[in-house]
């Protein structure tokens, strides 16, 4: 491949031309032609996909794309700017290829894989990780993967399990993922929403950063819809919301739907039957069976777990007394629920006792428990949703708080040159004071202020002093000025300390105070960051009490019928 050339007026444009050098930073895009690249590069600028009406067939054909690298401002942080290279030919070099990246003038690598890792593949990876540069792999295309393998599969078909068999097999292809191997994500990025896309962003932005603290845990799109019912009054006023609005929804659950999951090998009767009409706050999936010959109960009940449905409806047939017991006993041991229906056999035979055989689908369902079955589903579907709200509280509260740390991030490289331009000009009181009202603000939309403690207070019963322990971030401690001089103004140069020194007309003058551009940024980083983490701490403790509270009457208690 030839040797790329990033367009130098187009970087130099994506940044502010005060901004210092050291605040500027680059993220490359690298991976073979037809890996997702450019479609990643669009997700993360929140660009939505447009495909023309010959995208299939140049895409089919192969055909290489433009040999230039485009360069994007990423909107979440607006310092940072993707580069998106030109990909490589299975008969390009791994060493030609990256010193045309020019990996000294980037700060993080993004290597995108596709469906099958080629030997190339693994050559570039091995070559990223002598460079000492934080990195990450993306497998792109994770959906269309799914979509082959549910084909391949057809009927025995788990898309939880699926997808965990194919990240065991990519993280033994790439050499394991963590501390020791590389780091991996699986994404669609036509489904940003979906998937490692969110972790992907998130270890990303705690390298370039070097934030080095623990990562969130994944959340489901169950707990993200959930998530969402919050988002528009937080956003408004505040995370200090949270815990009222949480009062309201554990009593009056929001209009999101239950999952009901249908298993079992003969489980299509009743599959239709719940579907016309459609259940009421219900979505109903249909899951595979413990297949002919069936699985063991071990490996079933774990297909069952990944699917993470709210009730589970096993139909009896395919799986002797005994292996039905023992299922069930393990997914209620396992906080699930599930109700036991009758197969094919045995439904035949009550209908055949009771003489309703000739009398059609219809005759069957009045002949069957099915029209208790539809009220009962139906009845406990806000039970249920009460449930996984208050199951998936921590994971709300993560994904809220995250919600807001990136809204704040998207304001910092602007607040940074104002308050530093301010003190360039010797407005160093005005700078310092500007610096102190963006640290109340960011306390105040975390829910870390006095009054917003009170009000979480008054709706959890957990006192203010309580809550206030869990605030360790010595920026949401109100720092003074004298403070905050001290951590983010600019060291004196050599020369300016000695000139400080020398008497000239009349005596040694004092070099003027100045804010750095570095410290500042990386104050404003530490406040928004560790305030997250304080936010985290001081919802999860007032919302104890109320889950402590709400769980007695919060729980179906679904019978086996």
């Amino acid at each position: 491949m030839a040797e790329v050339e990033i367009a130098t007026e187009a970087l130099s444009g994506a940044l502010d031309s005060a901004a210092p050098e050291s605040l500027s930073f680059n993220i490359a895009i690298i991976g073979p032609r037809g890996s997702g690249k450019t479609t990643l590069v669009r997700s993360l600028c929140h660009q939505t996909e447009h495909f023309g009406p010959k995208f299939l067939d140049s895409y089919f054909r192969g055909e290489e794309g433009s040999n230039e690298v485009a360069c994007h401002s990423y909107p979440s942080l607006p310092n940072v700017t993707l580069l998106d290279y030109p990909g490589y030919n299975p008969d390009d070099s791994p060493t030609a290829y990256l010193d045309g990246v020019k990996p000294e003038n980037v700060h993080f690598l993004v290597l995108t894989v596709g469906e099958v890792i080629t030997d190339f593949d693994l050559q570039l990876l091995g070559a990223l990780k002598h460079l000492g540069k934080p990195y990450c792999v993306v497998q792109t295309h994770i959906d269309l993967t799914l979509h082959t393998e549910k084909r391949q599969q057809g009927k025995n078909y788990w898309r939880g399990q699926t997808l965990l068999d194919l990240r065991g097999k990519t993280e033994e292809r790439l050499g394991g993922s963590g501390p020791q191997g590389a780091h991996i994500f699986l994404v669609a990025c036509l489904e940003p929403q979906n998937f490692d896309f969110v972790e992907m962003v998130d270890y990303i932005e705690r390298e370039l950063l070097q934030w080095k603290r623990p990562s969130s845990h994944r959340a489901d799109p169950q707990t993200q819809e959930l998530a969402s019912v919050f988002e528009v009054q937080c956003d408004q006023e505040g995370l200090s919301e949270f815990c009222s609005l949480l009062s309201i929804f554990i009593d009056n659950p929001p209009p999101v739907s239950a999952v009901v999951g249908i298993t079992g090998n003969d489980k299509g009767w009743i599959l239709s039957a719940l579907c016309e009409p459609p259940l009421s706050g219900l979505v109903v999936r249909s899951l595979p069976g413990p297949g002919t010959p069936p699985m063991s109960v071990e490996q079933y009940l774990q297909n069952l777990q990944t699917e993470a449905c709210d009730v589970y409806l096993i139909v009896g047939s395919g799986m002797d007394n005994s292996s039905r017991a023992t299922l069930v006993e393990a997914l209620v041991a396992a906080g699930k629920h599930c109700m036991l229906i009758g197969g094919d056999e045995e439904r035949k035979h009550r209908l055949e006792t009771k003489g309703h055989v000739e009398g059609g689908k219809k005759s069957e369902r009045h002949g069957t428990d099915f029209p208790g079955l539809r009220v009962a589903l139906e009845k406990g579907a806000p039970q249920l949703v009460r449930e996984r709200l208050l199951h998936s509280i921590p994971s709300i509260i993560v994904q809220l708080v995250r919600r807001e740390r990136r809204r704040l991030m998207m304001g910092i490289y602007d607040l940074c040159l104002d308050i530093c331009a301010k003190s360039s000009e010797g407005e160093l009181p005005e700078a310092l004071a500007k610096l102190l009202s963006a640290l109340t603000s960011f306390c105040s939309r975390y829910g870390l202020d006095d009054d917003s403690l009170t009000l979480i207070s008054q709706v959890t019963g957990c006192s203010s002093e309580d809550l206030r322990t869990e605030i360790q971030c010595p920026l949401a401690q109100d720092p003074s000025a004298e403070q905050l001089l001290q951590m983010a103004s600019q060291p004196l140069s050599i020369s300016e300390l000695v000139w400080s020194y020398i008497p000239h007309w009349g005596g040694g003058e004092e070099a003027p105070t100045k804010l750095s551009y570095e410290r500042t940024y990386r104050l404003l980083v530490e406040a928004i960051w560790g305030m997250a983490e304080d936010a985290e701490r001081v919802l999860l403790h007032g919302c104890t009490n109320q889950k402590v509270a709400k769980e007695r009457t919060a729980f179906c208690h679904w019978p086996c019928v």
